[in-house]
């Protein structure tokens, strides 16, 4: 497993150097779930406690890539429910690893990723929508593939996850740059404001 999960360690890396171009709250929710990723491979190639960290890791990432989509696609998410969105997530994560059912986590992640699929059909046909998409779909495998009790599951889980992380990270950070208007202000001077 240790090959696979060196590749979930690069695509996380590759991933946090894609988000420069991405906006500030964008790049926030982006990079945390890199780190996250990154602690799962770090978990694996150590071999601690592995599946407890995968369950744990997926559930609070999706919730953060799926706050990031938002942000990108739709508007800024209110803090109140950023907040209730990530604790709600890392507590299914805690309690699906401390009671041994994987279903606990899988099903936030699911709601999740179910959400990301909805708000991403307007774009779908070009080309940041189409990488969020399959990005959406790779995360929705890894999900399934937790539930699986096998090092091929395994695997499979470390592999989607990198894949999944690339596609929603490249969508994003292509799609989020920001719309400049320039402006000549009451004195003369270049004003340069954000066009909302």
């Amino acid at each position: 497993m240790s090959p696979f999960a060196v590749v979930l360690a690069l695509a996380a890396a590759a991933a946090w150097i894609a988000t420069n171009g991405a906006r500030p709250v964008i790049r926030l929710y982006l990079r945390f779930a890199c780190v996250l990723y990154a602690a799962l491979a770090a978990s694996t190639l150590s071999r601690i406690a592995p599946d407890a960290v995968a369950v744990m890791v997926t559930t609070l990432a999706v919730a953060l890539l799926a706050l990031a989509v938002f942000a990108g696609l739709r508007r800024t998410p209110k803090p109140a429910f950023a907040a209730a969105l990530l604790a709600g997530a890392c507590a299914a994560g805690i309690w699906s690893a401390a009671i041994g059912v994987v279903a606990l986590a899988v099903i936030p992640q699911v709601v999740c990723l179910v959400a990301v699929l909805v708000i991403a059909r307007r774009g779908l046909m070009r080309r940041p929508g189409v990488h969020l998409v399959f990005g959406a779909v790779a995360l929705l495998a890894a999900s399934c593939s937790l539930l699986a009790k096998d090092s091929h599951a395994f695997m499979a889980l470390l592999l989607f996850s990198a894949a999944g992380l690339l596609g929603v990270v490249l969508a994003l950070a292509r799609g989020s740059k920001i719309s400049v208007e320039q402006q000549r202000g009451a004195d003369g001077s270049l004003v340069i404001r954000r066009i909302r």
